[in-house]
C-alpha cells in the first residue's frame, strides 16, 4: 500500500472515532474531537527522515553511489523500531510508508516501540560481499548520532540479515567506544547477542495469525454482528475441511517458515506451492517444503525442474506470478508490496489471504477483494513475529540471558494470539462494515493517541 492510502486509511479511523465511535474516549471530555483530530494530524507526519548516497570503492576500483534513507516516524509508544532493506524497490516514499506501518504494527501489538525503518537503493546479488559490508558500514555512519539502544533499533528486512546486523553492530561499536551497543540492532546472529527463533519468527507468526482466526471461529467464542456472518461462515467451511489447501508466495527466510509451519501444523494442511522471484513450483498433491528448503538456502533460488528430478521431488516449474492466482483455501503473501493489483486482482481464487510481506495488495485491489468477501489478515497484525521476538532480544542484551528457542517461540506465539483474539473479536462485533485493516489500524491509533495525550504531545 502507498502513503496516500495508508494516510487515507489513518483518516478514515479518525473520521470513524469522532463522529461514529463516541463511546472511545468519551472521558476526555469536550476537547475528544478536537485531540482525535490533532492526533491523525501528529500520525500522518513524519519526525524525521534522514537521508544521503552512500559512496564505496568497488571492486573493480569504480566508485558505486547508492542512496539510503532511515525514516522515524513516531516515538509516542517508544523507540523506533524498523528494519533496513537492501532492495531496488527503496526510495523516500517507500520508507515512509513503511515506518508509519511499523508504528501502527508496534501499538497494535502493545510491543514499546513507535515506528521507523530505513533502506539502501542497491540490488545486493550484483555485488560482492565486500562490497555489501561496505555499504553496511557506511549506512552506520550516516545514521551513528540518529540511532541507538535507547533512541532507534534497526533489524533485518529484505535484503539484509544475521550477518548484515553483525557488521552493523561492528561499526557502532567502533564509532560509539565505552557506549551500550549490543541493542542497538536485533537480528543478529546467536553468536552475536541474537535471539533463539528470530530468523523464522516472522514467518511462523504470518501463519498463526491465520490459524488463530479459524481457532476463534471454530471455538465459538466469537459475538458475530449479523453483518460478518457470511465471513464467519467461509472461515468456518475452511477450517471444518479436511485438508486445507495453502498457496505461499515467496520462499525466503518468512515464507519458508510459514510453509513449514503450515505443513506441519496439527491440522491437516497442503502446500500446493511456493514462490521466488523466478520461478513458482507446484504440486496438486502438496509439496515437500522441508526438502525444498535446503536447496534453496545453498543456491538463493528454487530448482529447476531437472534439479526436482535430482532432489526425488515431484512438481512443476511455472511462471513466479502463478502462484497468486491458484486454486487454494489460503494464500500466504510472503515476498515484497504490491503484489495483487488491478491487473490480477479478479484472478485471485483464495479465500484468506494472509499479509506476511508489508503491503502485498495495492489500495485498489484490497478493496476488489474485501468486496467480493475475501478475508484478508492485513500486514500489520500478521507479520508482527518477528519485531516482537526483536523485542525479546533487546530485552535479552540488556539482562544477558538468553531463552530457548522453545520459549521464545512460544512467548511470541502467546502475544499473538492474545493480539490476534482481540482483533477478531472486534471485526466480528463490530456493527459497521469496515474491513479487519481498518480496525487493527483504529485500535493502534487509538493506543497511540492515549500516550501522545498522556505525554502531552496533545494539549
Amino acid at each position: 500500500m502507498t502513503k496516500n492510502s495508508t494516510t487515507e486509511l489513518i483518516q478514515q479511523v479518525v473520521d470513524h472515532v469522532v463522529n461514529d465511535d463516541k463511546a472511545v474516549l468519551a472521558d476526555w471530555g469536550d476537547q475528544r474531537d478536537q485531540w482525535v483530530q490533532m492526533g491523525g494530524d501528529l500520525l500522518k507526519g513524519i519526525d524525521k527522515v534522514i537521508s544521503s548516497d552512500l559512496r564505496i570503492t568497488k571492486d573493480d576500483g569504480t566508485i558505486g553511489t547508492y542512496p539510503a534513507f532511515r525514516v522515524q516516524h513516531n516515538n509516542a509508544c517508544g523507540y523506533y523500531k524498523g528494519g533496513i532493506r537492501f532492495s531496488t524497490g527503496v526510495n523516500q516514499s517507500e520508507v515512509k510508508t513503511l515506518a508509519m506501518l511499523m508504528t501502527l504494527k508496534n501499538a497494535l501489538h502493545d510491543l514499546p516501540y513507535g515506528g521507523g525503518k530505513g533502506g539502501v537503493h542497491i540490488n545486493p546479488r550484483h555485488h560482492s560481499k565486500r562490497e555489501i559490508k561496505e555499504v553496511s558500514k557506511a549506512f552506520v555512519r550516516m545514521l551513528q548520532n540518529d540511532i541507538g539502544p535507547y533512541r532507534d533499533i534497526p533489524a533485518p528486512d529484505v535484503g539484509t540479515g544475521e550477518e548484515t546486523m553483525d557488521w552493523m553492530t561492528e561499526e557502532y561499536k567502533l564509532l560509539h567506544p565505552n557506549k551500550p551497543f549490543i541493542n542497538t540492532f536485533t537480528g543478529k546472529s546467536l553468536a552475536n547477542g541474537g535471539a533463539q527463533g528470530r530468523s523464522e519468527s516472522t514467518g511462523i507468526g504470518t501463519f498463526l495469525s491465520y490459524y488463530y482466526l479459524v481457532e476463534a471461529v471454530i471455538s465459538g467464542s466469537l459475538s458475530v454482528n449479523d453483518m460478518h456472518t457470511k465471513t464467519k461462515d467461509k472461515v468456518k467451511a475452511i477450517a471444518e475441511k479436511d485438508n486445507v489447501i495453502v498457496a505461499v508466495q515467496g520462499f525466503g527466510n518468512l515464507s519458508r517458515a510459514a510453509a513449514i509451519e503450515a505443513a506441519n501444523c496439527g491440522k491437516k494442511h497442503t502446500v500446493i506451492a511456493v514462490s521466488d522471484s523466478r520461478a513458482t513450483i507446484y504440486n496438486q498433491d502438496g509439496l515437500d517444503v522441508e526438502a525444498l528448503a535446503p536447496f534453496k538456502e545453498k543456491n538463493d533460488r528454487l530448482p529447476n525442474e531437472d534439479e526436482l528430478k535430482e532432489l526425488g521431488l515431484v512438481g512443476e516449474v511455472l511462471d513466479p506470478n502463478a502462484v497468486l492466482t491458484l486454486d487454494c483455501d489460503v494464500l500466504i503473501l510472503g515476498a515484497i508490496e504490491d503484489q495483487i493489483t488491478k491487473d490480477n486482482m479478479k484472478d485471485i481464487k483464495a479465500d484468506i489471504l494472509v499479509e506476511g510481506a508489508n503491503g502485498p495488495l495495492t489500495g485498489e485491489a484490497d478493496e476488489y477483494l474485501e468486496a467480493q468477501g475475501k478475508v484478508i489478515i492485513p500486514d500489520v497484525l500478521a507479520n508482527a513475529g518477528g519485531v516482537t521476538v526483536s523485542y525479546l532480544e533487546w530485552v535479552q542484551g540488556f539482562n544477558n540471558e538468553a531463552k530457548s528457542e522453545d520459549e521464545n517461540l512460544k512467548d511470541m506465539s502467546d502475544r499473538m494470539r492474545n493480539v490476534s483474539y482481540r482483533v477478531y473479536n472486534a471485526y466480528f462485533s463490530s456493527e459497521s462494515n469496515v474491513t479487519m485493516r481498518f480496525l487493527c489500524y483504529k485500535l493502534a491509533f487509538l493506543r497511540v493517541i492515549d500516550l501522545m495525550k498522556r505525554s502531552g504531545k496533545i494539549v
